[in-house]
């Protein structure tokens, strides 16, 4: 089914019952994948309870009381993730979308001064005219940036780093490389939703590249695709109080 999504084959760490109804929301084609995602109709109505039916997260959504990343958004099927940043106006709350070792995706209520920046991973790069560098990140977003040699890529700015980026504008404003002391948050595979440091460099930037990281005191090989660089020796972002 493209354009509609039963709740049976829905992804199963959204927080809906399968036996309550016979459909669920499917996302619009946007910056995160279906699997990877959650729409802000099922995020009014079953996580945060805002809204006891989809019609009435529509309303939430019309009024122009929700943003996310600093921009309004009134699509009820909207895909909230990774690293987004939700404000609901009216009460004046921010939250943060994390990785969930259970849910595999949660909200972490953040402060107003953490909530006007946001993380993203480098996913790619390609040179354009100009001698200019195009880095393309995890949630759709691309940033150019003037370079001396844009042929030299591997130096700067690499597959797998973390930019901190100002919301709503998208300055880049921090890096954050995966190197040695750096930080972690694993997005995938059994360790989701673990924090831990890294130990050593990836040998090559290949997203199948084991990579050693300590979790909990515990060193643990951990595929590089997995890895989310959120902090240099310590999170600056918080990483505790999920919503239930």
């Amino acid at each position: 089914m493209k354009r509609h999504l039963k709740t049976y084959p829905a992804p199963r760490f959204w927080p809906i019952r399968i036996k309550e109804r016979e459909f669920a929301v499917r996302p619009s084609p946007g910056p995160h994948p279906l699997n990877y995602s959650i729409p802000l109709g099922i995020v009014l109505r079953d996580v945060l309870n805002y809204a006891t039916t989809i019609g009435e997260a529509k309303k939430i959504l019309s009024e122009r009381k929700v943003m996310v990343d600093g921009k309004v958004r009134t699509d009820y099927k909207y895909p909230l993730g990774l690293m987004d940043v939700l404000h609901l106006r009216p009460s004046n709350e921010y939250y943060r979308v994390l990785p969930h070792p259970v849910k595999k995706l949660s909200l972490v209520k953040i402060s107003p001064e953490e909530a006007t920046f946001k993380l993203v991973r480098v996913a790619g790069k390609r040179i354009l005219k100009g001698g200019r560098v195009q880095l393309n990140f995890h949630d759709g977003r691309s940033y150019s940036i003037k370079v001396d040699d844009p042929f030299n890529i591997q130096v700067g700015y690499k597959l797998y780093d973390t930019v901190k980026l100002t919301i709503p504008e998208g300055e880049i404003t921090d890096h954050i490389p995966l190197e040695p002391g750096a930080f972690v948050c694993v997005i995938g595979g059994s360790n989701i939703g673990k924090y831990g440091e890294v130990v050593e460099s990836p040998a090559t930037r290949s997203k199948d590249q084991l990579v050693k990281v300590r979790i909990e005191g515990v060193e643990s090989t951990v595929t590089l695709k997995y890895l989310f660089p959120i902090g240099k020796g310590s999170p600056i972002i918080n990483i505790s109080g999920v919503v239930s």
